[in-house]
């Protein structure tokens, strides 16, 4: 399985906090099914570690690949970030290409704040999208205006946007509204990556294994297949996406 939401990487965000809890998450992504890790710290949240792509990200990463190597832990781990969509920079951000995609492919991985309007979303997702980007929507069903209006990630769904959910909301572990929003996106056939967002490793883990009973109420064999491996696969290859048929 291919993991392409992850905050891995120690020192760089509020993820792992250290190399041996970075090691751990990597050892557990690879006990529970995940060969294959997307780095993606916070970008734009802080001024102090702002996380855009330039010389000080790939200093980290590349110090997190040696770690791993180092220390004798199979796991691929490739670049990217979630972008927090903010108002004041983001348009500056895509046009001067100071953002790390996933694994330098066309898809950007986006976040809000969780009490932003749907319209601000949309605004923002199709502003991407206008420079020839495919935004994937981080968790969309742990925002209030989604939760409130599942037609909203519908309507990013229709656009060739790429629906992105945790783990965590599925199991549970991140409140009954974005238990049943998640699993609503997941029955209405509108998902197309689950993902850990895993910060720790102990609360919000490393790997996808876990997940598989939720996902065997509500989706196929070939829809969980697309979820966990097909759809990741092609992002990280930088291929297209066609919207699944359930």
């Amino acid at each position: 399985m291919i993991d392409l939401h992850c905050h891995i990487i120690p020192w760089i965000d509020d993820g792992a906090d250290s190399a041996h809890i970075a090691c751990e998450m990597a050892a557990h992504a690879l006990r529970s099914g995940v060969d294959t890790i997307v780095c993606t710290p916070h970008c734009n949240i802080s001024d102090d570690i702002p996380n855009y792509r330039g010389r000080a990200y790939d200093v980290c990463f590349g110090m997190f690949r040696a770690l791993l190597e180092q220390r004798g832990i199979p796991l691929r781990v490739l670049p990217g970030c979630e972008l927090f969509a903010s108002r004041s920079n983001l348009r500056r951000l895509l046009d001067e290409r100071r953002i790390v995609t996933l694994n330098h492919s066309r898809y950007l991985l986006t976040e809000f704040n969780f009490n932003d309007s749907g319209e601000r979303m949309s605004a923002a997702l199709d502003a991407i999208a206008r420079r020839n980007m495919i935004p994937v929507v981080a968790h969309p069903e742990r925002y209030d205006c989604v939760q409130r209006d599942p037609e909203l990630a519908a309507g990013w769904f229709a656009k060739g946007y790429i629906i992105q959910i945790n783990k965590g909301s599925l199991l549970g572990l991140l409140g009954e509204r974005a238990f049943h929003a998640g699993t609503h996106l997941l029955a209405s056939g509108i998902a197309h990556v689950i993902a850990s967002d895993a910060h720790d490793a102990r609360y919000r883990t490393t790997g996808l294994q876990s997940v598989l009973p939720v996902l065997e109420r509500f989706c196929s064999s070939q829809y969980i297949e697309l979820l966990l491996e097909t759809n990741p696969n092609r992002i990280i290859h930088d291929r297209h996406i066609p919207a699944p048929e359930f």
